[in-house]
């Protein structure tokens, strides 16, 4: 089977939906938290510490599906090979 490229961008955001998706629904209220942001006094919401590890974990399977079993891969790899 032929390798399929799609540009990065969708590629990353396609599986950041779905790893985002994941992470909600399994740590629902307890998904996120408010951090200042360091440099000004406003405050940013992040994933907590665990729910990121979950994101991060998610992502790589994800996209190691993608790639195994569709053959689908980022546009990146193209351009790298250059």
């Amino acid at each position: 089977m032929a390798k399929i490229y799609i540009d990065n961008s969708r590629y990353m955001e396609f599986i950041d939906d779905v790893a985002t998706i994941i992470t909600e629904l399994q740590f629902r209220d307890d998904a996120y938290k408010e951090i200042k942001d360091g440099l000004s006094d406003d405050t940013c919401i992040v994933f907590t510490d665990e729910a990121q590890d979950l994101y991060n974990d998610t992502y790589d399977l994800i996209e190691g599906l993608l790639n195994r079993n569709l053959n689908i891969h980022s546009n990146n790899e193209l351009i790298n090979d250059n």
